[in-house]
């Protein structure tokens, strides 16, 4: 069977993603493939964690909802303080976002489409939605999907919370001198696993300037006890004609005698 296939194009997705803290998508149900149909959005997204549904229409909008709580088809009422309506369109730069109303259930949970009141989805097994705008939720139906009730896809995504970025991204190092011999004995008595073979090749792959030579310079320093004292220097003047500015800045050799760069002269202005 082919892979199933997003129809979120890279801004639409860009978009989506905004509304959430590094996320990522999984998609579980797509209703051109599966069918315009409640239980095979049951069969593919209950008690599937955090879910977002994506509507499309053939007015441009991209509209829908999303629950952290799970799809179960407990006929009950959920509470969901995280819950939201969203609509996508080309004239809107950030997606508007309706957060449900404080002490309003966030969606129904039975056994029809997705029902978040304000908006049901997969009425009655169809590509057609219900628009109620009311108390759980408050929108402009305009500013929502346009008025166009009839959908052209629907889908619905997991949503995996990947954490923020990490507060302290490195690793807690001992920066001793005893820490660094032993590092480099190790580095010294490495041997690859394969049998006959004598040393490992790394090929460093990157543009001009990527800075792999100056990565070479670096760990040869650190074997040979000491810094290069070969450098290059280089001049900012403040405009043309204008004086060098009290600062210079200097680079270890890495480019080759073939790409050699004229680089004394930077305008700030």
């Amino acid at each position: 069977m082919s892979a199933v296939i997003s129809s979120l194009t890279n801004d639409q997705r860009k978009k989506l993603l905004s509304l959430f803290n590094h996320p990522q998508l999984h998609l579980l149900y797509k209703a051109s493939v599966h069918g315009f149909a409640a239980n095979q959005f049951h069969n593919r997204c209950d008690r599937q964690g955090p879910t977002i549904c994506v509507a499309y229409n053939s007015s441009g909008f991209v509209f829908g909802a999303y629950t952290a709580k799970d799809f179960a088809q407990t006929n009950q009422n959920i509470m969901d303080e995280q819950a939201f309506l969203y609509s996508i369109s080309e004239e809107r730069p950030r997606p508007l976002r309706v957060g449900v109303t404080a002490a309003q259930p966030a969606f129904v949970d039975g056994g029809a489409g997705p029902n978040f009141q304000a908006l049901l989805f997969l009425l009655d097994n169809t590509a057609n939605i219900q628009s109620v705008p009311g108390a759980a939720y408050n929108f402009n139906p305009a500013e929502m999907h346009g008025g166009n009730l009839a959908l052209t896809e629907f889908e619905v995504y997991r949503v995996e919370d990947m954490g923020g970025l990490l507060t302290k991204p490195w690793r807690n190092l001992q920066w001793t001198e005893d820490k660094r011999q032993l590092l480099e004995e190790k580095i010294k008595a490495y041997q690859p696993d394969i049998k006959g073979v004598k040393e490992a090749r790394v090929l460093m792959v990157g543009p001009v300037g990527a800075g792999k030579s100056s990565f070479f310079n670096s760990i040869n320093s650190v074997f040979r006890a000491s810094m290069t004292t070969q450098f290059r220097s280089y001049t900012i003047k403040a405009g043309k004609g204008g004086s060098p500015v009290p600062l210079v800045l200097c680079d270890t050799m890495g480019l080759e005698e073939i790409n050699k760069l004229n680089m004394q002269y930077f305008p700030l202005f």
